[in-house]
């Protein structure tokens, strides 16, 4: 056993915190063995995050068995790993010990600025593509309302087209849709017979104008031969009768379940066809006062359509409406629903996606609906960005001042709140009203707030009264001035700023 050892390695005994350690664990005998390396909690306080299968090497007489483990520790300061136990062939053996120095992480805060924690800031409500279930549900309304216009139109111009036909004509074209007809159990002789009564009878209150549809059998024959006997229809005995015939029949099937043959049926068919083409016959030629009235009739029928139909479309589109309005109403309320539909400056500006923009020699970092347009100044130290105009409902003026001095410059803000007064003055502002206060943003920059409200005339000799916010900041050797003026009724302005300003930040100059 003399010539068996065991030795445990590391790639190096200093490291940073959380960085990793490579140990080699080596078993050299002179013969082959059993080894059983130790498990991995034997390494503790070390965490074993891998390990390498067993390897083994034979150089001459000697035997080398090898175990990588990759070990880590997530806290600072000198740690010792353990022996490790390690049997060959049921001996117990040992390696050395280790003492490892972890060292801490610096953390270097000086490269960036440090902001105290933000407050809470209220939320709103994440409108972003809200439209697009809506607009899906009202498609398929929409299409669904266009199908079932469709189908029922399609339904009208059957019947109109059925009805356009003359009643002789649509009689006879109704019972020779009757030969086609399966006759294999009574329910099929019933409905037959019933199909077949109703066609005479619709052709004979169409042509003869008695109430053929809501008389019995015996009621309508008494009826026919009312017609023959005062000279107004010439009918036949036989047709009459025939007509008896096939009503007895028809009688018998529909309400006490008789069975008649099937070529009898066939029969009854080809006998109402020659009522049909009997009666025909026997009808007297129309007058020319009955052909105009007929007419008329057919063009107040047609018009009394045509307005339901207009009825029907604009009732629809009402309703439409009236649910797409109710949508919007219930999301966002009555006002915001209006300006959404009809449009409005400043709520156009909260939808739609801002820039984020680095203005002037100050790296000022502003948030806003638009990039501020540059505008010429003389002294290139002064810098001037401007979006929107005192016409319009929101104007934005970003003001810089930089100095090329070393030292820190003392600004004067309050001469500088008394310059924005005198500038509104000169451009024709009236009725000024001003209050100031300190400001903080929620990033921690502080500065001057200036605020209060003007009338200003507008190029249509219309007066409204602005309201204005003027914020100051001295910030990277500089001056800055951000001026925002509104219509004083504007509901979203606030929502406006509110927003530019938790986006200002300045770039920081590294020490």
């Amino acid at each position: 056993m003399a010539q068996t050892q065991v030795s445990l390695t590391a790639d190096t005994l200093e490291v940073r915190l959380a960085e990793q350690i490579n140990l080699d664990l080596v078993v050299s005998t002179d013969k082959q063995a059993s080894i059983q390396f130790p498990p991995l909690k034997a390494f503790a306080p070390f965490e074993v995050i891998d390990s390498t299968a067993v390897d083994t090497t034979v150089v001459a007489n000697t035997v080398t068995y090898s175990k990588t483990y990759a070990v880590i520790q997530f806290d600072s300061g000198q740690f010792t790993l353990p022996q490790q136990l390690v049997v060959v062939d049921g001996e117990l053996f040992k390696t050395d010990s280790l003492l490892v120095r972890v060292k801490d992480v610096a953390v270097d805060t000086l490269d960036q600025p440090l902001f105290p924690i933000k407050t809470i800031l209220p939320m709103a409500k994440n409108t972003t593509g809200w439209w697009k279930p809506y607009s899906y549900g009202f498609l398929i309304l929409i299409a669904l309302v266009l199908l079932y216009f469709f189908i029922v139109k399609t339904q009208k111009r059957i019947r109109a087209k059925r009805e356009k036909m003359p009643p002789f004509e649509r009689a006879l074209q109704a019972l020779q849709a009757l030969e086609s007809k399966q006759l294999d159990k009574q329910e099929a002789y019933k409905d037959y017979y019933s199909e077949m009564t109703d066609i005479v009878r619709n052709y004979l209150e169409d042509e003869t104008n008695i109430d053929a549809l809501e008389s019995t059998s015996e009621e309508l024959l008494t009826k026919l031969e009312l017609l023959r006997d005062t000279g107004n229809l010439e009918l036949t005995n036989a047709t009459i009768d025939q007509l008896k015939e096939v009503l007895s029949t028809a009688d018998l099937v529909k309400f006490a379940r008789a069975l008649p043959e099937e070529y009898l049926a066939r029969l009854d068919r080809e006998k109402i066809e020659l009522v049909v083409k009997d009666t025909k016959a026997a009808l007297p030629e129309p007058t020319e006062e009955e052909r105009l009235q007929n007419e008329a009739y057919a063009r107040m029928r047609r018009k009394q359509q045509q307005l339901q139909r207009f009825k029907i479309a604009g009732f629809s589109f009402l309703g439409v409406l009236a649910i797409a309005a109710g949508i919007m109403i219930y999301n966002y309320g009555a006002v915001q629903a209006k300006d959404r539909v009809f449009g409005h400056p400043t709520l156009k500006w909260l939808q739609q996606e801002w820039v984020s923009s680095t203005y002037g020699i100050s790296a000022m970092i502003l948030k806003s609906p638009d990039v501020l347009s540059r505008k010429t100044t003389q002294n290139r130290l002064n810098q001037q960005f401007v979006l929107g105009s005192l016409e319009d409902a929101f104007m934005i003026v970003l003001h810089m001042e930089h100095s090329t001095a070393e030292e820190e410059q003392t600004i004067d803000l309050q001469q500088k709140v008394d310059k924005v007064i005198g500038t509104f003055d000169s451009m024709g502002a009236t009725n000024i009203f001003q209050k100031q206060n300190d400001y903080k943003t929620t990033s921690g920059i502080e500065g001057i707030v200036a605020s209060g409200s003007f009338d200003w005339t507008k190029k249509n000799k219309d007066t409204q009264r602005k309201t204005y916010e003027v914020y100051h900041f001295t910030e990277n050797k500089g001056f800055q001035q951000l001026q925002l003026v509104y219509d004083r009724n504007d509901r979203y302005a606030k929502e406006l700023i509110t927003r530019m300003l938790n986006s200002i930040e300045f770039k920081k100059e590294k020490p």
